[in-house]
């Protein structure tokens, strides 16, 4: 799977995730496959479920994602899986890295975590813990920079330099 299409690939497994009511996740990222193990309840569980999403899988999804959210409004709902997930992925390829791992096993009933794992160019593997806010702020950031070249308005968070390298 290319840089580019990790975060669209990431946008479809999460909507197929949230299709299916699975609420723990576990995903490992690999050249052309994405391994996921998931579960019902929600985390910290176990993770009965493992999914395999190769390329001709998240391509088959694709298709199907406009059928199961027709009834949607075009309003942004950043606590979705699918646009939290879509959120890190822009994030790493925006950074030129490579993600490796994300996944919400360490979440707990009043604090969400994602945990993500990316490499570098360089080579360097990078470890953070995104919570409550930082996951919301991750999203909105990556949504206002999509299909915008305008950086003069740059809001300096955390997440900023997804908007300085549009």
């Amino acid at each position: 799977m290319s840089a580019n299409s990790c975060p669209e690939a990431l946008r479809i497994i999460g909507s197929d995730l949230e299709f299916r009511g699975l609420k723990t996740f576990s995903i490992r990222c690999n050249a052309d496959l994405f391994v996921v193990e998931s579960g019902y309840q929600s985390p910290p569980a176990v993770t009965p479920v493992t999914l395999h999403y190769a390329s001709g899988d998240i391509e088959q999804l694709e298709r199907k994602v406009p059928e199961r959210n027709d009834h949607l409004s075009t309003t942004r709902d950043f606590s979705s899986l699918s646009q939290i997930l879509w959120a890190i992925g822009t994030y790493v390829t925006v950074k030129g890295s490579s993600l490796l791992t994300v996944s919400n096993t360490f979440s707990t009933e009043t604090m969400p975590v994602i945990k993500i794992e990316y490499e570098t160019v360089q080579g360097d593997r990078i470890v953070e813990d995104l919570t409550g806010c930082a996951i919301y702020e991750l999203c909105v950031s990556a949504y206002k920079m999509r299909g915008t070249s305008d950086t003069k308005n740059i809001r300096y968070t955390r997440f900023s330099h997804l908007q300085e390298s549009s």
